[in-house]
């Protein structure tokens, strides 16, 4: 039987210019067709039977094709759909950065490596200002978890904004806090998706819990 390669490899490939690679669509396959019947030997035409077969063999790996786009689409469709239903919602996610929630509370949490007997941490400002100052005192080596209500006397929240937090006295790791989930954001390269936050932007996967 003749194959596409067969014929790809006489001069009725030039009937396929502009192919790049191996790459060959529906218009390119009917060109190298045409080519075919035009290029065959009068006395010995290409069977019927060998033209349905290639047909069929085409149709077959175009499908695949369209298949595995279709399963792409849908995998892509629920990865975003369950990264939308992050939004509204807090992730824990890493670094020494800090910002308030809707009621005004920054909160976070870090590993305390070995026992720390004066342990305290401080809010700091984008000029370096200490803008307040939490004892925490005595400390096993442990996870340990710092709220702070930044609130004014009427009750409402301050206008800080982002904050740096700072520990003192002790080793530390881990040191993470609390952002809430904006948006979602979705490569158009299928990468993974970004969550967009109250504190920038992060990988799903930088997230450390969800509540």
């Amino acid at each position: 039987m003749t194959t596409i390669s067969d014929i790809s490899s006489t001069n009725a490939g030039t009937a396929a210019t502009g192919l790049s690679g191996n790459n060959l669509d529906q218009a390119a396959f009917l060109r190298l067709m045409t080519a075919q019947l035009k290029m065959q030997d009068p006395f010995k035409p290409l069977d019927s039977n060998d033209m349905v077969a290639q047909m069929a063999q085409f149709s077959t790996v175009a499908g695949i094709e369209e298949m595995n786009g279709s399963l792409k689409k849908l995998y892509e469709n629920n990865r975003i759909g369950d990264a939308s239903s992050w939004l509204g919602r807090n992730i824990l996610v890493p670094g020494n950065m800090a910002v308030p929630n809707d009621a005004g509370q920054y909160a976070g949490e870090f590993y305390l490596t070995a026992p720390a007997k004066d342990l305290s941490i401080d809010f700091l400002n984008d000029r370096g200002e200490i803008v307040q100052a939490i004892e925490l005192g005595e400390q096993k080596a442990g996870p340990i978890v710092f709220e702070w209500d930044a609130l004014d006397g009427n009750g409402q929240p301050l206008d800080h904004d982002q904050l740096k937090v700072r520990v003192n006295g002790g080793v530390v790791a881990g040191l993470s806090s609390w952002a809430k989930v904006e948006a979602v954001q979705s490569p158009t390269d299928g990468a993974n998706a970004r969550l967009i936050t109250t504190r920038g932007e992060f990988w799903l996967s930088d997230a450390i819990r969800l509540r």
